[in-house]
């Protein structure tokens, strides 16, 4: 029997699969895109003109393991330049440690944790996990890429341990998947609701339903922003979290009072 497994990264077709000393995977890919925009002009050119260096890129983990795509990304070359350029496909950034769905699963990671916490997780360095942080730190977004938003989501990270350096991720849920849409460095409400108005009104009216943790400040820029009909969702960690602190809190309370009995003093 054999199993397969999505890559989950658009152009490619695997070519290899090897294992390094530790037992992870390593994915040898090739590029299905034939040419490329020229650097210096921008027009499309596909003259091919060799290969690059390999890159290696950390990629989502299959069975616990640690997964790394290799690709040797070819060069064109420009007639009319005289220059040639590097083909970059759209699932990775120039110089990132890591493919964009793995950075997208890292961020999603960081909704109550730390950058540390994350890092370690996923045996990654912390300036791995704080430089996909700050790309995504961002305002503007592609809407032209979204015919529907279903669900939005609010939630705050935390940049270090401890209270303060709270930041926010604003997220969608459409047909196509989660996206991180923007991460804010400011939790006021008032920031917030400035970001969501800049999602298209076209859009906003898809929006139906929006899922946050009980910060008032969230549910009523929601409110403003979509409506006061829109589904507000309060996410069932924070819902747990109370619920479980008001049963300690009883469970202590009523333990104190049977110590004052002679019961409690046996």
């Amino acid at each position: 029997m054999s199993i397969v497994v999505e890559l989950d990264i658009p152009d490619v077709e695997p070519v290899e699969v090897t294992e390094d000393e530790q037992g992870n995977y390593i994915i040898t890919v090739e590029s299905l895109v034939y040419g490329t925009n020229c650097r210096c002009c921008g027009q499309f050119i596909e003259h091919l003109h060799g290969y690059d260096n390999a890159i290696y890129l950390r990629h989502l983990p299959v069975f616990g393991r640690q997964v790394r795509i290799e690709l040797q990304p070819a060069r064109y070359w420009c007639k009319a330049c005289q220059a040639t350029t590097t083909q970059r496909l759209s699932w990775y950034r120039s110089r990132s440690y890591c493919t964009r769905p793995l950075e997208e699963y890292i961020v999603r990671q960081l909704s109550n944790s730390s950058v540390q916490d994350v890092a370690n997780k996923n045996e990654l360095s912390w300036e791995v996990v704080n430089n996909i942080l700050k790309y995504y730190v961002a305002t503007q977004v592609n809407w032209d890429e979204f015919a529907e938003i279903q669900q939005i989501g609010i939630d705050e990270i935390a940049a270090k341990k401890g209270r303060g350096n709270y930041q926010v991720i604003i997220s969608a849920n459409t047909p196509q998947g989660v996206r991180i849409l923007a991460i804010l460095t400011s939790r006021k409400k008032e920031d917030v609701k400035k970001f969501l108005l800049t999602i298209p009104a076209q859009l906003r009216a898809t929006v139906q339903d929006v899922c946050t943790d009980m910060y008032e400040g969230y549910i009523n820029a929601a409110k403003e922003v979509f409506g006061a009909e829109v589904n507000i969702i309060i996410d069932r960690f924070h819902i747990a979290k109370n619920y479980r602190a008001a049963a300690d809190k009883a469970r202590r309370a009523a333990v104190k009072e049977l110590k004052k009995t002679d019961q409690g003093r046996r």
